[in-house]
């Protein structure tokens, strides 16, 4: 799980380099094309995030199959 992690925490900087770029006009891209990439990439960040929060969810919660049961 956290490699997973790992992996989509370097997608999700690459991602905000190329939001950057796009931005700043520093790509071979013009125009609408320049707009539609950068939507793409706003779209994938988010998307990015929200895994990278879901993964943090499960290593975080508690294991409810190792648990001992509490006795009466």
């Amino acid at each position: 799980m956290a490699d997973a992690r790992e992996v989509l925490e370097i997608m999700k900087e690459v991602a905000k380099i190329r939001i950057a770029m796009l931005r700043d006009g520093t790509t071979f891209h013009q125009g609408d094309k320049r707009a539609y990439f950068l939507q793409q990439y706003e779209e994938k960040l988010a998307q990015i995030e929200h895994l990278i929060r879901r993964i943090s969810i499960r290593i975080v919660g508690p294991d409810e199959t190792n648990r001992p049961r509490p006795t009466k």
